[in-house]
């Protein structure tokens, strides 16, 4: 009888645990990435050479956004992929698959067909 009641106590800890693990993205929703481009570098204008378009489709809405960062931040970022997206109030906040919370500014949004 010990062991049930210790094997039922480890099982509700258990799944206390990964409750409190998916409470952790409250928040957040699955985000597709549409489009994904580096900005052309410009020599007048060394600033913007770490600068990314990118189009994500949340919901029923395209979000076109830039963002800027190094190249091994978007590593592995590409169309059709998906990331845990927060929709702030000019922002997209993703957290991409290296555990980062990525800020992409939002440019225009548009009803996805």
């Amino acid at each position: 009888m010990n062991r049930r009641a210790v094997a039922l106590a480890c099982c509700i800890m258990l799944a206390g645990t990964l409750a409190w693990a998916q409470y952790g993205d409250e928040g957040y929703q699955m985000a597709r990435v549409v489009a994904f481009e580096r900005v052309a570098e410009n020599a007048q204008h060394p600033e913007n050479a770490d600068r990314y378009k990118i189009s994500m489709l949340l919901g029923n809405t395209v979000y076109n956004c830039y963002a800027r960062g190094p190249a091994s931040t978007f590593i592995d970022w590409s169309p059709g992929k998906e990331f845990p997206t927060r929709l702030g109030d000019k922002v997209l906040l993703v957290k991409s698959p290296n555990g980062q919370i990525v800020e992409l500014s939002i440019v225009g949004r548009k009803m996805a067909k």
